[in-house]
């Protein structure tokens, strides 16, 4: 079993990718083009923000300050996106190519918690979160394949 300590890092890192997720769709949503990409981006920054509003309390039972923001990575990673996409544009396919992507990330490091021993009351909501991050990931990839398929 992890310590308190450790639970609370955990908490914590899922904490900020939840915090990078809204501002993630966030910026899709503003970037998209197509109105139903617009509001199903929209909807998964709000998804991000009530789950990370879920999963703050636990956060800070164990012992860890929630985070306003997202992780350093990932912003240094939206600026350099914002930087890259002043000089070359955006499409809609290539907003979903980056929403999958950061939906990787969040699929990535649910999994990695998951693998974690933790208490039960902790398993319960991160396997909970974990399926609406899975979910929400599957949708995007295969909205991402789908305007690929219909480039070609």
């Amino acid at each position: 079993m992890l310590t308190n300590e450790q639970i609370g890092d955990a908490l914590r890192k899922l904490s900020g990718t939840l915090r990078d997720g809204e501002k993630g769709f966030s910026e899709a949503a503003e970037n998209a083009k197509d109105s139903s990409l617009k509001s199903m981006f929209s909807e998964l920054s709000s998804q991000r923000a009530s789950m990370a509003a879920q999963l703050e309390p636990m956060v800070t039972q164990y012992g860890e300050t929630p985070r306003e923001g997202g992780s350093v990575g990932a912003a240094l990673h939206r600026t350099w996106l914002n930087v890259r996409d002043a000089i070359t544009g955006r499409d809609d396919a290539a907003v979903v190519a980056e929403a999958e992507r950061g939906e990787d990330v969040a699929k990535g490091n649910y999994e990695e918690v998951l693998k974690e021993e933790l208490p039960a009351d902790v398993r319960s909501m991160v396997e909970a979160q974990y399926a609406q991050v899975k979910a929400s990931h599957d949708k995007v990839r295969d909205l991402k394949h789908s305007l690929e398929a219909a480039k070609s």
